[in-house]
């Protein structure tokens, strides 16, 4: 199950170059469980600006998984965030704490190209998905 975070749809639906859109296209392809958070979906939309292409988009995420957050999911957020800013780690998106809380409830890896993945991995029981050049194998 992987949970893909906004930066990744926005390259992946606007047809941007990098390698992660290369990994969620491969994701789809190989029906993986792809996921999403409702907030995500909302980050998405608030670019969209035609009606058509509102719909368009709603008609696509129907295809994924909905991953749903509890208060328990909030709560590990807020933790995640507070803990980080205690040991002077910005995150610069709540969004992006609730996505990690919701991946360590889950177990879902998160596909991403945001930095703040990286500093609350550094501390909390997320996985990523990591970029592999052809030398890693």
């Amino acid at each position: 199950m992987i949970l893909v975070d906004t930066s990744v749809w926005i390259d992946f639906l606007e047809g941007n170059d990098h390698w992660t859109k290369e990994r969620l296209k491969k994701k789809i392809n190989e029906r993986v469980s792809v996921t999403y958070i409702d907030l995500i979906l909302l980050e998405i939309l608030q670019g969209i600006r035609s009606e058509k292409d509102r719909r368009k988009i709603e008609r696509y995420f129907s295809n994924f998984v909905l991953l749903n957050q509890t208060r328990i999911s909030i709560l590990l957020a807020a933790k995640i965030y507070q803990e980080l800013q205690r040991k002077g780690i910005k995150i610069r998106s709540l969004i992006d704490c609730l996505i990690a809380a919701i991946s360590i409830e889950t177990g879902a890896r998160i596909l991403h190209k945001d930095r703040d993945f990286d500093h609350i991995e550094k501390y909390f029981p997320i996985t990523t998905e990591k970029y592999k050049s052809q030398q890693d194998g």
